[in-house]
C-alpha cells in the first residue's frame, strides 16, 4: 500500500501526471512498477479499482452523505441586551 500512495502523491504532485489521459498514465504507472488495481484504476478513471488494494477496501463502497450537521446562522445579535443599537449603547441615552 505504501508503494500505492506513494505513486498517487507522485501524481497528485506533477500537474503533467494529474491532467494526463487515462491511458498515458497506465503506461507511466507502468514503467514505475505501480501494481495491477493502480494502473486499471488510471485507465478506467476509476477509483474503485483500488479497493483491491490492502488498505483501500473502503474504495469498494459508494459514496454515501455523512450525518453532518449544518450551523444556520440566527439574525439576532450576540451582544443579547435585548436592544438593536450597538453593543455598549443604551437606548435611554
Amino acid at each position: 500500500m505504501t508503494d500505492t500512495i506513494q505513486l498517487l502523491e507522485t501524481i497528485g504532485g506533477d500537474a503533467s501526471l494529474r491532467h494526463a489521459s487515462g491511458d498515458d498514465l497506465a503506461r507511466t504507472l507502468s514503467g514505475m512498477d505501480a501494481s495491477e488495481a493502480l494502473k486499471q484504476a488510471a485507465a478506467a478513471g476509476d477509483r474503485a479499482y483500488l479497493a483491491q488494494e490492502p488498505g483501500f477496501e473502503r474504495l469498494a463502497t459508494p459514496n454515501r452523505a455523512e450525518n453532518v450537521s449544518q450551523t444556520v446562522p440566527d439574525d439576532d445579535d450576540d451582544d443579547d441586551d435585548g436592544d438593536d443599537g450597538e453593543p455598549g449603547e443604551s437606548r435611554d441615552a
